[in-house]
């Protein structure tokens, strides 16, 4: 699920526990913490971050819960565009607006 909160400037990307939050240059892993209660876990990291696209590169990234949980989303959602946002081919204000399934703030 694409999560949009204008007021603070982030999309959540969220699966069922986990999910990543996506700022204009940096990304963090949250956590499904109760209800619809959601917190950050772990340090930020500075965009861009590399999604592994392949076995290969999944396997060198399994140690990066951050990079294996967006290989997770991005193989349950395939229409997603976070490869493209953490990578930053994906301009930011227009990630904010495009295929949004809820806003939060």
């Amino acid at each position: 699920m694409k999560v949009v909160n204008r007021a603070e400037g982030w999309i959540g990307y969220r699966l069922n526990i986990l999910g990543i939050r996506v700022w204009e240059n940096d990304c963090q892993l949250v956590a499904k913490i109760g209800g619809d209660r959601w917190e950050t876990i772990g340090p930020r990291r500075t965009l861009p971050v590399h999604i592994p696209q392949t076995v290969e590169e999944l396997k060198a990234a399994a140690a990066d819960s951050l990079r294996t949980t967006a290989y997770q989303y991005v193989t349950v959602q395939k229409e997603a565009d976070l490869v493209e946002v953490l990578c930053q081919q994906k301009d930011f204000e227009v990630a904010l607006r495009d295929k949004v399934d809820k806003f939060v703030e």
